[in-house]
């Protein structure tokens, strides 16, 4: 298992990478010993699965109209946030400075600095579709772990722009079923020949180009920190011709997550949200 000792602007972790960011968490509960994780409602059930499959006991919590927790919680305990849609650095600041445990979910901020206790980036969330990219994750921790895992051999073919729905959701099977494993070598090889400035200018320009279009529509208004690049661009909106027209048009405009219940506060992103692709 590839593991490195980081130092950045004085912050110390732990670097590993394995085929997954779901078998990530799955490791950093069973090495820990992590008995209870509070989650929101508001997030990709995979990430619940996951911790059911480590007999990891879950505690929900609520968020506001601005993803920040309306609970506030022990200093004990494990908390896990997600950086949602990469636009959220502000709340994880914030949170990092509150509670000790947290463990901050980066599916959607690939380029997010490490805050808290863990965090968990996802190659193939965030670079599937532009890149190709099918597994592979990094886990980074304050404190080391004890991994034993083999390699991941499986090979695949690149697809570059993947907008297939079909082969999105065959991928997403697949990746459902991995066992705990280090991240392939076909997607240890592809990340390497990405330009990351680059990828990060074209999805920020693209960002501030869908904002100029659809902001007068968008009940979300944003701040784009200097260092912040988005995974999507969050539409909310109840303007159902608008709607139409965009997942007409765009087969990977994908609901966030699973149904929730009409007076959860969390209900009108279930409802009315579209995450517009960047890349």
């Amino acid at each position: 298992l590839y593991v490195c000792f980081i130092i950045i602007n004085m912050n110390t972790f732990f670097k590993y990478e394995f085929n997954s960011a779901r078998n990530a968490l799955r490791v950093l509960v069973r090495d820990f010993k992590i008995k209870k994780i509070h989650l929101p409602f508001y997030l990709c059930p995979a990430v619940k699965n996951a911790l059911r499959q480590e007999g990891c006991e879950i505690e929900f919590y609520h968020i506001d109209k601005n993803f920040y927790p309306l609970k506030d919680f022990k200093e004990e305990d494990f908390i896990l946030y997600p950086n949602y849609f990469g636009l959220c650095e502000n709340n994880v600041k914030i949170l990092a400075e509150k509670y000790p445990k947290l463990i901050f979910d980066n599916a959607h901020a690939f380029y997010s600095e490490h805050f808290g206790f863990a965090s968990i980036n996802s190659y193939r969330k965030f670079f599937f579709n532009s890149f190709g990219i099918k597994d592979g994750a990094c886990l980074r921790v304050n404190e080391p772990i004890k991994p034993n895992f083999r390699k991941d051999e499986t090979k695949y073919e690149q697809i570059k722009n993947n907008y297939d729905y079909n082969e999105f959701l065959k991928n997403e099977k697949r990746v459902d079923e991995f066992e705990i494993m280090v991240i392939s070598g076909t997607s240890s090889g592809l990340l390497k020949n990405i330009d990351f400035e680059k990828d990060k200018k074209e999805r920020r320009e693209k960002f501030f180009e869908l904002d100029k279009k659809f902001s007068s529509f968008n009940e979300l208004r944003f701040e784009l920190g200097k260092n912040e690049v988005p995974f999507v661009y969050p539409l909310l909106t109840k303007d159902e011709s608008l709607q139409n027209e965009l997942t007409k048009n765009n087969d990977l405009i994908l609901r966030y997550w699973t149904n929730l219940p009409e007076n959860f506060p969390e209900y009108e992103f279930y409802k009315y949200l579209l995450p517009v692709p960047l890349k």
